[in-house]
């Protein structure tokens, strides 16, 4: 049940007073895969603004994830995971949903292609099972960028900080002919130097990386009535972007690898502190890879007498390799090699009707994805009774996934002030999954070669969501809601390990809302949550292997607030507040990296990345010269209460607080603009991504980026 000290808050909003008439910008959002504004829309959401993107400098989730409230972004061993209220911790299949211009991103890496030239941001918490469906069980990130317009315009960008990193951006566009429209955005980003200090002499600092990426938008109005958007875009990344070290003293775990040397030397890194290796290919704690994604789509629009059909098909490829080593010492004793490819096909065919008293939706959803893996361990020094060197060889050759959808969902008028919402979603999820994985042990030379799993196995799983919403209006610019949605997250297969597949993940949500104006010049949004989770997936150390497992059922209770204040002309004050309790029912599990422990049980514990409390502070101000031009103060602060990494909660991250300084000059033209910037003022050392891993033997850390300063120039025209 819902904690009773929620209870003056419901009170408090349901006597607010409804005459006020809201002084604060609106920002129109296609949550609901139709056009409305926040207010009207009855999802809990956070939309962002271009103008605040820019002046923010929001140019990846790490950034975002300082200004929505309960939203956590890690990024770790190569994999990138978004977490909202607690919900999404990474497996197989993701528990938030991220999109692009409407295209569903099957990996969390291709988010990297909207992080330039945005007209918005979106971030929906909560089940949304029935409008996007897979992976959505935590929540939904949508990526809105700048179309096309008959107007030429454009900027050019330009930025430096701290520990060498250079920017650069360019955007133009405008009209080919009458009809048709073009924008084109070019992005590099290079680091020359890390901010992690290498404990071995002569290899500096690690963390360097070199991103390079474009989009091209076409916008054809082929007539009155029909129309045709056409992208293409690709981002790679190189270098070593993600950085990490050993969180704790892991020589007993090292030590069962059969490395003895291990045994007897202290490990105990601090902050920003890594071993490199004596080999050039690989640092320790440093991921050295190569990805490239790319992506093109085809978007049909037609306006017919019955409503406007929409098409979107897309494309998409992944290539990731990268080189990585694992045992935490200055020796090489674990190195690996990694390569997966991705094709992804995506449609989605959608049909808005709209009339006076309703808005409907239909709609249908199909995805092919195919993925192969290949992975070995390569090792110059005996490990686990083996002589040196050895290859451990393992091979995963593919995973098919088909998933199909129907959905419906719909808004009636009840009265002039009372809607009511109802969707209904059915999923298949179909996974093919042919492993060919075996082990071979090369001393040097092939001598040994052991089939582990040789199989191809085919398993569905189908389910049917639904969502209901009353929605009451307290005056033009207020309102309250009550929703009840079901979430469902498919099952799959756990990597490197020939058992059973682990079972699909369901949520029914509860959920009251306020919208709306407290005063003349203040804005709320609030909401109070109930989730219950069954057959909960984690993500667990397993002997030596890290699989996603079911841990039973798990409750999330919450309270969020988001506040805007225009206290003047020229200041503006945010506020964001999250409160969660959000714990696992009855279950029982042992400790891969603590066997000697036996099994536990962990009622009670909390969820991963799931800190009771969230705080997100803003401050705006905006002066004018004499000149004309304008200076804009920003500053953004984010308090985190302690996190917890893992079901067992034996490893965590203290409380922590984030401020971010800002101060933009525009002239008055707004042709020109510079940015000054100070990331993590403070210099606080925090967490910001961690996995455990067998593979590794133990606990592996990112931290967060350290104080960075730095300009960004911006030419317009």
């Amino acid at each position: 049940m819902f904690n009773l000290r929620y209870f003056p808050l419901i009170i408090m909003l349901s006597f607010a007073d409804p005459s006020y008439a809201e002084d604060v910008e609106e920002i129109v959002v296609t949550a609901l895969k139709r056009s409305s504004t926040v207010v009207d829309t009855p999802v809990a959401i956070t939309a962002i603004s271009s103008t605040e993107i820019e002046d923010k400098g929001i140019t990846s989730m790490h950034d975002l994830k300082h200004l929505v409230p309960s939203m956590n972004f890690t990024q770790v061993l190569g994999a990138q995971n978004i977490t909202i209220r607690g919900i999404g911790q990474f497996n197989g299949n993701p528990g938030v949903s991220v999109s692009t211009d409407g295209i569903f991103q099957s990996r969390a890496h291709s988010s990297q292609l909207g992080e330039m030239d945005l007209e918005r941001v979106e971030v929906l918490r909560g089940p949304q099972g029935t409008l996007y469906g897979r992976n959505s069980i935590g929540g939904v990130v949508n990526l809105i960028t700048k179309n096309p317009t008959q107007d030429m315009d454009g900027y050019v960008k330009l930025g430096y900080s701290e520990y060498e990193i250079t920017t650069a951006e360019a955007a133009f566009g405008g009209g080919l002919s009458d009809n048709t429209s073009f924008r084109f955005v070019v992005h590099g980003t290079e680091q020359g130097e890390g901010f992690y200090d290498c404990l071995n002499s002569g290899c500096g600092e690690q963390g360097y990386t070199d991103k390079q990426a474009f989009r091209l938008k076409i916008k054809s109005d082929i007539s009155d009535t029909v129309s045709a958007d056409f992208m293409v875009a690709s981002v790679e990344t190189e270098g070593a972007p993600d950085v990490y070290g050993w969180l704790t003293d892991n020589r007993e775990i090292a030590a069962v690898y059969g490395f003895p040397q291990v045994a007897t030397e202290t490990i105990s890194l601090k902050p920003h502190e890594i071993y490199q290796t004596p080999t050039s290919q690989s640092v320790n704690g440093t991921n050295m890879s190569d990805r490239e994604y790319d992506v093109s789509s085809l978007t049909l629009k037609i306006d017919t007498e019955l409503g406007t059909f929409t098409s979107i098909t897309a494309k998409q490829e992944f290539y990731d390799q990268f080189n990585l080593d694992r045992d935490g010492t200055a020796g090489v004793y674990l190195d690996t090699f990694d390569i997966s490819e991705t094709e992804t096909f995506t449609q989605e065919l959608n049909l808005n009707i709209e009339r006076d008293t309703m808005s409907l939706v239909f709609g249908l959803f199909y995805m092919d994805d195919e993925t192969s893996r290949h992975t070995h361990f390569d090792n110059p020094q005996p490990i686990l009774g083996f002589p040196a060197p050895s290859m451990l060889d393992f091979k995963h050759d593919k995973m098919d996934t088909e998933s199909e959808a129907y959905f419906a969902d719909g808004t009636f008028d009840l009265s002039d002030t009372t809607r009511l919402s109802l969707g209904v979603r059915r999923t298949t999820d179909e996974f093919t999954s042919k492993q060919d994985n075996f082990v071979s042990i090369l001393i040097p030379m092939p001598v040994i070669a052991a089939q582990t799993c040789d199989r191809e196995v085919v398993t569905e799983y189908s389910s049917t969501t639904s969502r209901a919403v009353i929605q009451h209006d307290l005056s033009p610019e207020s309102n309250v809601y009550a929703s009840l949605s079901e979430g469902f997250k498919a099952g799959g297969y756990a990597t490197y390990e020939c058992t059973e597949p682990y079972d699909p993940e369901e949520v029914t949500s509860l959920e009251f809302g306020f919208k709306g104006s407290l005063s003349e010049n203040t804005s709320l949004n609030a909401s109070l949550f109930r989730y219950d989770y069954t057959d909960f997936q984690v993500l667990q150390v397993v002997g030596l292997q890290t699989v996603t497992r079911n841990a039973g059922d798990a409750t999330v209770n919450g309270l969020e607030i988001e506040a805007l204040s225009n206290v003047s002309d020229s200041l503006t004050l945010n506020y964001g507040v999250t409160l969660l309790d959000a714990t696992y029912g009855e279950f029982l599990n042992a400790n891969g990296l603590e066997p000697q422990l036996g099994v536990q049980q962990l009622e009670g514990n909390y969820l991963s990345n799931a800190p009771k409390v969230s705080v997100n502070l803003g401050l705006n101000y905006t002066s004018a010269m004499a000149s004309g031009a304008s200076l804009t103060y920003r500053a953004n602060a984010a308090y985190k209460s302690k996190i917890y990494f893992s079901e067992f909660n034996e490893f965590s991250q203290d409380a922590y607080t984030i401020v971010d300084l800002n101060l933009i000059w525009e002239s008055a033209d707004e042709t020109m603009r510079s940015r000054f910037f100070i990331k993590n003022a403070t210099d606080e050392d925090y967490i910001a991504g961690y996995i455990s891993a067998a593979t590794g033997g133990g606990r592996f850390g990112q931290w967060g980026y350290p104080r960075t300063a730095g300009i960004e120039i911006q030419r317009n025209f």
